[in-house]
């Protein structure tokens, strides 16, 4: 949000690349922790999403 502008800062912030993505690799790590403990493949999660995803689009013509 600071790299949008979305708070009123007048200064630029060092390094904000570099740190947003270690936020993004901070929800990654929570999200395979969680995965971990509900026994969730991942993987095929993502990819039976995939599938849902182009059924329903397809379902709408697109």
């Amino acid at each position: 949000m600071i790299k949008e502008k979305y708070y009123a800062l007048t200064e630029e912030v060092e390094d904000i690349d570099k740190r947003i993505g270690n936020e993004m690799a901070d929800v990654i790590a929570q999200i395979m922790r969680l995965a971990s403990y509900y026994n969730i493949d991942l993987e095929n999660a993502f990819i039976e999403a995939r599938i849902d995803e182009d059924g329903y689009l397809k379902s709408r013509g697109v």
